[in-house]
């Protein structure tokens, strides 16, 4: 069963999202909005260590947080599954980016 990385938890209901797969939150609380370092080390464990290409990441709190998230996701599976929210639940989305190494 795929994960649905929510990337912090806060006050909405993201049950819904549940069709997707497990909700999985990376952080909770107050993200200084600033520091994409401490960023990045709250969502190793769950971007780089245990995600799957198909897992989704749930957009939701900080655009610096869910940047970093993207990126890290993306940089490991070369796509991007994303669940968006639309009217009274989400749709998911998916990029794929294989990257090109082309040398000048």
């Amino acid at each position: 069963m795929p994960q649905v990385f929510i990337l912090n938890k806060g006050p909405h209901d993201y049950s819904t999202a549940s069709r997707f797969g497990e909700l999985v939150y990376c952080t909770e609380g107050t993200l200084d909005r600033d520091d994409i370092s401490l960023m990045f080390r709250e969502l190793e464990p769950y971007i780089c260590l245990d995600s799957q290409p198909e897992d989704y990441i749930l957009l939701t709190s900080l655009t610096t947080l869910c940047s970093v998230a993207c990126s890290m996701f993306a940089a490991k599976h070369q796509r991007l599954n994303l669940l968006i929210f639309r009217g009274d639940g989400y749709v998911a989305r998916t990029i794929y980016m294989p990257l090109h190494n082309d040398k000048d």
